[in-house]
Order: C-alpha cells, then sequence, then structure tokens
C-alpha cells in the first residue's frame, strides 16, 4: 500500500517535532507532516468504486481499473484509496 508508509513517516515526524520543547518549531517541516496526515488519512477514508462506460469499476480517485473477478481488494493496488465495494456484493 503506497500511502500506509506515507501515512507512518507523517505521523512519526509530526509527533517528533510536537514533541520537541523549543517554541520555535521548524512551522515548514511542521505543515508539510500535517499535510501528509491529512492527504493519508484521505485515503483511509473508504469510496465507492465508479462504474465505466465498459461496465468495469475503476479507483474513485486514480482511475485505475479495478479486478472484481477475484474476491475485490480493500485498497486500491495503484494508489492505496480505501474501497467500499457495499454496493457491488
Amino acid at each position: 500500500m503506497p500511502n500506509e508508509m506515507t501515512f507512518e513517516a507523517a505521523m512519526i515526524e509530526a509527533n517528533r517535532l510536537k514533541s520537541q520543547e523549543r517554541m520555535d518549531v521548524d512551522r515548514e517541516r511542521m505543515n508539510a507532516a500535517i499535510d501528509k496526515l491529512i492527504e493519508a488519512a484521505r485515503f483511509r477514508i473508504k469510496r465507492k468504486p465508479v462504474k465505466n462506460k465498459e461496465g468495469g469499476v475503476e479507483c474513485p480517485d486514480c482511475g485505475e481499473t479495478l479486478d472484481t473477478y477475484i474476491y475485490p481488494d480493500l485498497f486500491c493496488s495503484a494508489c492505496g484509496q480505501a474501497l467500499d465495494w457495499s454496493d457491488y456484493r
């Protein structure tokens, strides 16, 4: 899952910066860590796959065609978006 490492790395960086005793924390690095957390958290919110013109389904985030013949993955293999298959079962 591509975004899992981003999420964990951002959590570590944000916690490290938060725990610094100095008040002059590098705001640019803190903002970058927060942006990574927001982006990674977005991928953890399940989204419904989108039906395409050919009758298949695509990832709602990156548009990757999803394989539904085998048990559908819970995450897009291309971008890591969490998927909600409740309408497809």
